[in-house]
């Protein structure tokens, strides 16, 4: 430790927080902590904002980015980029309020057990359902990852574990995640069931990440075991199988396959940081494929993006006095979830304001795409156009969802290739993780994502991974029969594909 920085949470309270001599920045000083619960974070990219900070002694000469995205009067009251500064000794920063957490809890029966805890360890969120002997919710939740403050994709989530005190760090704020939830429940709990992508898991369990983080890459942990962290219930850990395609996705199997009567073929897409594909054509053989995503699908990342939660814009509409918005539980945008961005890039689209490639057409044929086109504002960071709630659409956030788009399309493709299928062959495409709730089908059809005719055949599966961690812990006589169908899975490894980089940029356009 070389200093301590004061950290003034909205509440009041205050913190000393040690700095390392590691080059650290102030973001990372300050959520990766553990003492104060992160916002979502863009990964130090300088976009989202989400890192703002005041200054109340201490502050540093403001940077580009400071006045580019709070403004120049918010930079004249001392807020600046965590994420652009270092932090230095007798440093005092003022918090903006905390995220909040969606947390609901059921009345327990006072013989209602044995209680059992299922928890999917997102790369961006945790979410839990405490069942009760009948199977069922006693109590649920979700929260941010407390890893958050290390970055909000599976790239910088493996940087940081690169060495065993990283990875003992973002194992300990998961685990005290999971010691504050069993410890609040005021009941007994026997049995943990946590499923999480490959990332996430070899972290908990604090093996070496070094076979994800460069090629070849080597699966770190196979999963399908139990294990035991003190102070804590016996937790299940589903199969892994492949790097990449982690225990998330066996549970969310372990949910089509085993929790309902499936229909062959099927593809599971769960979408979230990474893209984890499974194509089922029985309920026993599988291929499997993953591709890296981003946050932007979680709407992080992007200039106004954020979780889909209460106040999120979930999807727009255009009319003749202009864009409307869809905000989750009512009231005034404060933010924009990634199935929002999809809609609104299809309006967008359709309308003729951007053109396949996602750019802004600066001769539009529609009257209304003409005078969306003269609200624009240009500067040196590109364009931006004005939305409701005083929020904004830049053009490279149309960027971010295009590369999205292009990897999940392309993943797709490769899939049904394997396979020896065609898109029309498929009897359902289950779309679970960000996309899993607020699914816009027709977007995803409209730009590219699914291929025509899908749409009808593609249904929002919610979180399947949590869903499959709760069957496991209800019939865990289906562990066994999920091991074995992991190890049988086919893995195709899209970077593998002669031509990659041609195929990947035949499908960087929308529709």
């Amino acid at each position: 430790m070389s200093g301590v920085v004061t950290v003034i949470e909205s509440s009041g309270a205050e913190h000393g927080i040690g700095i390392e001599d590691d080059g650290q920045t102030l973001a990372r000083a300050i959520w990766l902590s553990g003492v104060v619960p992160p916002p979502a974070l863009c990964s130090g990219l300088g976009r989202c904002g989400a890192c703002r900070v005041r200054f109340r002694r201490g502050t540093p000469e403001p940077c580009g980015a400071d006045a580019a995205i709070l403004g120049a009067d918010a930079v004249r009251d001392g807020w600046r980029l965590a994420c652009r500064h270092r932090p230095a000794p007798g440093m005092v920063v003022e918090l903006p309020p905390p995220p909040s957490e969606n947390r609901k809890r059921n009345v327990f029966a006072a013989d209602g057990g044995p209680f059992r805890l299922a928890v999917d360890v997102g790369t961006t969120s945790v979410h839990w359902r405490l069942l009760d002997g009948a199977g069922a919710d006693a109590a649920s939740g979700q929260s941010l990852n407390p890893q958050m403050g290390a970055g909000s994709d599976v790239v910088s989530r493996l940087a940081a574990a690169r060495t065993p005190e990283g990875r003992r760090r973002l194992q300990g704020l998961v685990l005290r995640l999971l010691h504050r939830l069993v410890s609040g429940f005021g009941v007994p709990v026997e049995e943990l069931c946590v499923a999480g992508n490959t990332a996430m898991t070899a972290i908990l369990l604090d093996e070496d990440v070094s076979g994800l983080a460069a090629a070849p890459y080597r699966l770190p942990e196979a999963g399908g075991r139990t294990v035991t962290w003190p102070g804590l219930p016996p937790a299940w850990i589903p199969p892994q199988p492949a790097p990449f395609v982690g225990g998330d996705i066996s549970a969310g199997m372990a949910a089509l396959l085993y929790g309902e009567t499936p229909v062959f073929p099927f593809v599971l897409a769960d979408l979230g940081t990474n893209g984890e594909f499974v194509l089922a054509l029985d309920a026993e053989r599988s291929f499997v494929a993953s591709v890296p995503l981003g946050p932007s699908l979680e709407g992080i990342g992007l200039r106004y993006g954020g979780v889909a939660d209460t106040g999120s814009v979930s999807a727009f509409t255009l009319g003749p006095l202009g864009l409307s918005a869809s905000v989750i539980g009512g009231g005034a945008p404060i933010r924009i979830c990634g199935t929002g961005y999809l809609s609104l890039i299809d309006v967008l689209l359709r309308a003729g304001f951007l053109d396949a490639t996602g750019r802004l057409q600066e001769r539009p044929t529609s009257p209304l795409a003409a005078r969306l086109v003269r609200s624009v504002e240009r500067g040196a960071s590109g364009w931006s156009l004005p939305l409701p709630g005083g929020m904004a659409l830049a053009g490279a956030d149309v960027e971010e969802i295009l590369k999205v788009k292009a990897a999940f399309s392309l993943a797709l493709e490769s899939l049904l290739d394997a396979a020896g299928l065609e898109s029309r062959s498929l009897a359902r495409v289950a779309l679970g993780g960000a996309l899993g709730e607020y699914v816009p089908g027709g977007a995803l059809e409209n730009l590219g994502f699914l291929p025509q005719g899908l749409r009808a055949r593609t249904v929002a599966a919610g979180n399947t991974s949590l869903r499959g961690a709760a069957l496991l812990l209800e019939r865990p006589e289906l562990r066994e029969r999920l091991t074995r169908w992991s190890a049988r899975c086919g893995l195709v490894d899209l970077t593998a594909r002669p031509g990659f980089t041609e195929l990947y940029m035949r499908h960087m356009v929308f529709g």
